[in-house]
């Protein structure tokens, strides 16, 4: 059995313990009423509105599908060894990075299908509420399934160093932080002077901006296409991070008594 179908029957077996856990299921339908909720207003035709339900839509899939794919890469490891089947699972040939891959793998794919049952249901209300959909809402849902598996990539390695209630919590943080820090570095950047100043630099340039892959704003304002450039520039953003966080995982777990 070559590597590549060691990860993905690992992915496999990660994708199918999560449909059984149904926490995807409950949060669809949740999400589903807050839209349909906020997509009801749109009939009364007040002008405006339509920005606002997008709006709520587009926010309603960031938070719940990163809440997913926190919540199901945070426990993938710590259930592993809970359950004592880690044990067989890295033991030759299978091998402790090739595990860690395959779990990065099971999450990254499930939290991408979370993003397209939002898409689903977002075109659903958009249609049948008659509000424009353009090219940048696509581009946006490929950004954000971008972003799931450089959340899942953060989470899993993180795993390995905290306790999985500590990860979860730390993890949901750490993606709000790098959503809005970029901001925020921009704003005191003009105050500081010297030392402060540099190292405010260095963190801006650095630390991972997540807030990259978010087009909400820009889709709700009706903003023209992202050039294709710029959607190729943030993949291979997404690919170099994410490997970052996973080889820095790999490492971790082959250093690991278990």
């Amino acid at each position: 059995m070559n590597t590549t179908l060691k990860i993905g029957a690992i992915a496999r077996v990660t994708i199918l313990e999560s449909v059984r856990r149904k926490d995807a299921y409950v949060v669809l339908v949740l999400g589903l009423v807050i839209m349909l909720g906020a997509a009801l207003f749109s009939s009364f035709g007040v002008q405006g509105l339509e920005k606002f339900v997008k709006d709520i839509a587009l926010s309603v899939t960031s938070v719940f599908a990163s809440v997913i794919c926190i919540a199901a890469a945070a426990r993938q490891i710590p259930h592993e060894i809970e359950n004592r089947s880690l044990y067989p699972l890295i033991a030759k040939p299978i091998g402790r990075s090739v595990f860690l891959l395959g779990k990065f793998v099971g999450v990254g794919a499930i939290s991408s299908v979370v993003v397209l049952a939002f898409c689903v249901e977002i075109l659903v209300l958009f249609l049948i509420f008659k509000i424009d959909i353009g090219v940048l809402f696509f581009q946006a849902v490929y950004l954000r399934i971008l972003s799931m598996w450089f959340i899942a990539a953060l989470t899993l390695a993180m795993s390995l160093v905290l306790t999985h209630a500590a990860n979860v919590t730390i993890s949901m943080l750490l993606v709000l932080a790098m959503q809005t820090f970029a901001n925020t570095i921009l704003t005191v950047h003009g105050g500081l002077t010297g030392i402060p100043q540099r190292i405010a630099e260095a963190i801006y340039w650095f630390a991972p901006h997540l807030e990259l892959f978010n087009l909400s704003k820009l889709v709700v304002h009706e903003y023209p296409p992202v050039p294709v450039w710029v959607l190729a520039a943030l993949t291979i953003y997404a690919i170099l991070y994410s490997g970052i966080f996973l080889a820095a995982g790999c490492m971790k777990l082959r250093r690991m008594a278990l």
